[in-house]
């Protein structure tokens, strides 16, 4: 535990040192903190679930939302689903697995995003998991 400690200290140094606040971001994941993050029309987020699982829960939650899925696919390692909204705006979900037990989603909602839609469907992803 003091070992893992001293290394996140020493890492947030770094990282200050060369102010990198993405990579910020991404030590405290490794800490289990989950970040979310609105980058370029893109919701993002890193959850502590398995790609499989947080894939069932994508579905469920488009199905739930009566989203129509045009694409549905899936390994262990990452995941994509595009669905289409009633106002013909695509929404892409991908996953990619961080480690056996947590990895990142990322939500756009039309070609520049929709903040609000992407924040609507990672609540309900989030509630499945």
């Amino acid at each position: 535990m003091r070992k893992r400690l001293y290394i996140y200290v020493v890492l947030l140094i770094y990282l200050f040192s060369i102010g990198c606040a993405a990579a910020l971001i991404g030590a405290g994941v490794g800490a289990g903190v989950s970040g979310v993050a609105w980058y370029k029309g893109e919701l993002q987020e890193t959850v502590s679930a398995s790609v499989p699982r947080i894939h069932q829960a994508i579905v469920e939650v488009l199905k739930d939302l009566n989203i129509r899925i045009s694409e549905n696919r899936f390994d262990n390692l990452t995941s994509k689903v595009i669905a289409v909204l009633a106002n013909d705006k695509e929404v892409y979900i991908n996953t990619k697995s961080i480690n056996s037990s947590t990895a990142k989603i990322s939500i756009r909602v039309g070609v520049f995003g929709d903040k609000t839609h992407s924040m609507r469907i990672m609540d309900e992803i989030k509630k499945r998991l």
